[in-house]
């Protein structure tokens, strides 16, 4: 099952093309992995709306336990960086100086890949962090919702060009470490989230192939996300789209009309044959599980959404 095999993991990486719903799924993941006991951690990075909203919550820049077992956090790359000073530079006035430096700002904003790896440090610390023993993890889990495709596989990259590019030292040796634990299949997962269109398959294959060719990381499933699930039999749908063909005319309810009707099941029974297109087209391109969420028809979600979702994750 797709759940077993993403939790016998410490990291689950999530990218995919912007608007695919990632955050939604990484939530709806989290509480699936909640339901099975597990302690979970749910990272974002510098998200402008962050995924707590969707459980009444608002956490910041630290880990907020927002129900028993399941932590949220919004990883803003700026203040990942001031922690990072204030814990090397341990005399608190002298790290106040370095922090109000033009120049310091001037560095971060300037130097390439730095905020990204970074954060890949604090995830990488997260990780290893233990607690009540020397031999258990703070958390069971730890779910990353990464950058959108484009800039998630530059964000994944930068250990790798950070351990070239600096074969000593402190930072070279960091980088390094991280890059180990994000080609590590025992310890970490890559799951990439499509929406069944054209553009959004189009970049999870791309990314699917770059990350394996140019990282070194081999993703382990694929969500197609906002799937459009049968809801007529076949001679159903056969009876409506000859029903639309005859233009038929006539009145199902005050206010509904059988030609609106029959459109809304027209544009639905597309939709349908659309997402058994591209969960086709991905199941023939890729040799990793495709598991399909379906589409919430809801004006906002929340928990109860969610909690679908987790349950479709848990049976598939």
């Amino acid at each position: 099952m797709l759940l077993d095999d993403l939790l016998a993991r410490r990291l689950v990486i999530l990218s995919g093309k912007g608007g695919t719903g990632k955050s939604v799924v990484g939530t709806a993941l989290a509480l699936a992995a909640r339901a099975r006991g597990k302690r979970i951690l749910f990272i974002e990075v510098d998200a402008p709306l962050p995924a707590s909203r969707y459980l009444g919550e608002a956490p910041g820049a630290r880990e907020t336990e927002v129900r028993p077992g399941l932590s949220m956090v919004n990883l803003v790359p700026a203040k990942v960086m001031d922690e990072y000073v204030r814990e090397m530079v341990r005399v608190d006035l002298l790290a106040r100086k370095v922090l109000g430096s033009p120049i310091y700002r001037r560095f971060f904003a300037a130097a390439p890949g730095l905020p990204e790896l970074m954060v890949l440090g604090k995830i990488m610390v997260l990780e290893e962090e233990r607690t009540g023993g020397p031999r258990r993890p703070r958390y069971d889990l730890i779910i990353v919702d990464a950058p959108a495709t484009g800039h998630g596989l530059a964000f994944l990259k930068v250990p790798l060009a950070a351990s070239n590019a600096i074969p000593v030292g402190p930072v070279g040796h960091n980088a390094r470490r991280i890059l180990s634990l994000l080609r590590d299949p025992k310890k970490t997962a890559l799951a990439i989230v499509a929406l069944p269109e054209e553009m959004a398959v189009v970049e999870a294959l791309e990314f699917h192939k770059m990350a394996k060719t140019e990282i070194g990381i081999q993703a382990r499933a694929m969500i197609l996300n906002g799937c459009h699930e049968r809801r007529f039999t076949g001679a159903q749908e056969t009876e409506i789209l000859r029903r639309v063909s005859e233009d038929e005319d006539g009145r199902l309810a005050p206010g509904v009309t059988l030609q609106a009707a029959l459109a809304a099941a027209r544009r639905h029974i597309r939709r349908r044959k659309l997402t058994q297109f591209y969960r086709k087209r991905l199941e023939q391109a890729v040799s990793v599980p495709v598991v399909s969420l379906p589409l919430l028809f809801t004006d906002r979600i929340d928990e109860s959404a969610l909690e679908t979702l987790a349950e479709r994750l848990e049976a598939a």
